[in-house]
């Protein structure tokens, strides 16, 4: 409970220390569930109001073992443990058994379960239909996607994050261009009509030519699922789905300065004018300023309070709580800061080393370093 620790604060405003209160221990340490096997984690609570009522969600294990330097479930929730195929088996038969027509499977990367050819083999003879929320594209194969593809997919998602080659290798998301051309290949090949596309703005070292190679990368993307599939069917649609990088804690971009909503929205606008001529082209994004409450929200510390009271007060009008608070949000939002800086969260321990952190953040500034240097020479 934060009330049984005292704060004090530096003249700069940045936090000094946090001391314990009583028993409090210094350092709260979280927890971890060893044997994934031992508990069922699914849906339980299903209505055609939630967003996805209709079918039933199924985790299949817990991590991530990619390293994305953005990502805080692939950082929290390691290591990696995956829940085995007979114990998801009994599951997928109890979905069956209730009526269920489609399992969604949950996991940080799916596409990375070891057996997920004998899953999706388990889910089609249950006589289910099965759907995956996002794929990794390095990990796409013609089995997987044909797999999909017979189990009801109608839409493939792979989640590039970047328009370039150069900010994926940033934020070590490390998939090629040639990569997504093949996956490109291979919905068009086992005849999924649509794709759909993840993208992040705002994320470090990013430039106005990275954003721009977004819509570049759409119209190259294209050019390859315009081939009609093995029945003759033409594709349907390509979407980019397009969120605002906001730091969070745990994650080597947590000391990134968040990139504030004016220039946020002015990306926005650059990668919908970019991809206007294409008709079956759709592009979703969040409201910059909410990704600007997401900020202040994952970064903020117990001056952050009373607004958020304002807010509760006021039936959720964050807004208008935000003009009445008399608090900085570019203070935790937009600010960048020092490795050095005691962060609010440094006195909870999740299972991750924050010199781990400063190592893969300082890794992350030296990629970028590294290729504007080989970009100059060449």
């Amino acid at each position: 409970m934060p009330d049984r620790y005292e704060v004090t604060y530096a003249a700069d405003a940045t936090l000094a220390e946090v001391k314990p209160r009583g028993t409090a221990p210094s350092v709260v340490t979280k927890r971890r569930l060893r044997d994934v096997n031992r508990f069922e984690t699914i849906s339980l609570v299903k209505t055609p109001n939630a967003e996805y009522g209709h079918m039933a969600l199924l985790e299949v294990g817990k991590g991530c073992g990619r390293g994305c330097r953005f990502c805080l479930e692939g950082q929290v929730y390691r290591p990696v443990r995956h829940r085995s195929v007979e114990a998801l088996r009994e599951t997928v038969r109890k979905f069956a058994a209730d009526g269920s027509t489609r399992v969604g499977l949950v996991g940080a990367c799916v596409s990375d379960y070891p057996w997920i050819g004998q899953l999706l083999d388990v889910v089609h003879d249950a006589g289910l239909e099965v759907s995956i929320s996002s794929i990794r594209a390095d990990s796409l194969t013609d089995p997987l996607v044909a797999a999909l593809a017979r189990g009801g997919h109608r839409t493939l998602t792979i989640a590039p994050e970047a328009g370039t080659e150069r900010l994926r290798r940033v934020i070590r998301k490390a998939i090629t261009d040639e990569q997504i051309d093949g996956a490109c290949d291979l919905v068009r090949r086992r005849g999924i009509p649509n794709l759909k596309t993840y993208f992040m703005i705002g994320q470090p070292t990013e430039t106005m030519a990275d954003v721009e190679a977004i819509p570049a990368l759409a119209a190259r993307m294209l050019e390859r699922l315009r081939v009609p599939d093995g029945q003759g069917h033409p594709f349907g649609r390509l979407t980019l789905s397009i969120s605002s990088f906001v730091p969070k804690p745990w994650t080597p971009f947590q000391w990134a300065p968040f990139d504030g909503a004016p220039s946020l929205q002015k990306k926005l606008e650059l990668i919908k004018q970019g991809v206007r001529r294409f008709s079956n082209v759709r592009v979703l994004h969040e409201n910059p300023r909410e990704a600007a409450l997401q900020a202040l929200l994952a970064r903020g510390d117990r001056r952050v309070a009373p607004f958020l009271a304002r807010a509760a007060a006021l039936d959720g009008d964050w807004r208008r709580a935000l003009r009445e608070w008399d608090g900085d949000p570019a203070f935790y939002t937009t600010r960048p800061r020092g490795t050095d800086e005691r962060l609010p969260w440094d006195h909870l321990d999740v299972g991750v080393k924050k010199s781990g952190l400063v190592r893969e953040w300082e890794r992350a500034l030296a990629a970028d370093a590294a290729t504007s240097l080989t970009t100059v020479v060449t």
